[in-house]
């Protein structure tokens, strides 16, 4: 029999949970009595969300505006959770936008990699001492489950010399995220955190039926599942009451079942791509300490488990 714990008062994130399997699972979270934040761009939503939070049962809910396809922006938006709670039991990140064609951020990245990969990353460094401050920081990224071979070129992931991928874009930057999760694995044993990402089937969700996706997404969309289901994989651990070390760092890859696996990406581009992810931040003005092995005050990140 699992074992679960209370939810009521600890303080949850949400990165794109003002619609969707975001909101789906902030809601069951804050139906437990949590203090839930969500972070988005549209203020109307966000505000909407947070009534219907509140509705629910959160002990308090929080819209935190911020633009993610930024390096600078999810720094933002990183700095603006600080500022809701020093202490953080878990984040969510299920952020997605509908896009077909190549778009480049103002950042010089690729649309897809700068919002569901690299935003993540710098989100998990930049809290990574606010989540192990509650002594068992949980982190889990929305995926899907996608073949290992579906990933850009390391060498060119903002697709400057190689043809634009819509499916190498998008479906790659989910194994991107295995890549980081693995690596994460090996840099971040003997922190109290842990980092899953949780692999959902097609959903019925605004982005996977707004028009400006493929016609492929939007007609699967309309055979997909609830955000409701999506979810469930998410609140489930979240819940759990505790995490043992061999599944702290892995990939929920059936929505139907809580079973963590750990990555099996080649170690080799897993290693080079935290590097890229790394520079390529730095080169934004955003240095990542976490991905060298210190936190933010500089001391070791085996032994800094506290703010």
């Amino acid at each position: 029999m699992t074992d679960y714990r209370s939810l009521k008062s600890k303080h949850f994130v949400f990165f794109g949970g003002t619609s969707g399997i975001g909101q789906a699972a902030a809601e069951a979270v804050a139906s437990e009595g949590a203090f839930i934040a969500v972070v988005g761009r549209d203020p109307t939503a966000g505000e909407n969300t947070v009534k219907q939070l509140e509705t629910r049962g959160a002990a308090s809910a929080t819209f935190i505006r911020g633009d993610l396809s930024s390096v600078r922006g999810a720094k933002h938006a990183a700095m603006e959770v600080q500022r809701w709670s020093k202490k953080i039991d878990g984040i969510v990140h299920s952020a997605m936008s509908a896009f077909s064609g190549k778009r480049i951020t103002n950042d010089g990245l690729e649309f897809a990699f700068a919002l569901q990969y690299q935003a993540r990353v710098v989100i998990d460094n930049l809290l990574l001492d606010n989540l192990a401050a509650s002594g068992d920081g949980r982190i889990i990224h929305l995926a899907g489950a996608v073949p290992q071979f579906v990933v850009p070129d390391l060498d060119d992931l903002q697709f400057e010399r190689t043809p634009f991928s819509f499916w190498k874009a998008l479906l790659g930057s989910n194994n991107l995220g295995f890549m980081f999760i693995q690596e994460a694995g090996n840099k971040w044993q003997g922190r109290s955190v842990s980092l899953v990402a949780a692999c959902v089937g097609t959903t019925k969700t605004k982005a996977m039926q707004d028009p400006g996706m493929p016609f492929l997404m939007r007609f699967m969309a309309k055979f997909g599942t609830t955000p409701e289901i999506s979810a469930r994989n998410i609140v489930q651990y979240l819940r759990l009451k505790t995490i043992p070390k061999e599944e702290k760092f892995g990939i929920m890859w059936n929505s139907k079942r809580l079973v963590i696996s750990k990555p099996t990406q080649p170690q080799d581009k897993a290693s080079k791509l935290w590097k890229i992810t790394s520079q390529i931040s730095e080169d934004r003005g955003v240095p990542l300490p976490a991905m060298d092995g210190t936190s933010k005050s500089g001391m070791s990140m085996t032994v800094h488990d506290k703010l």
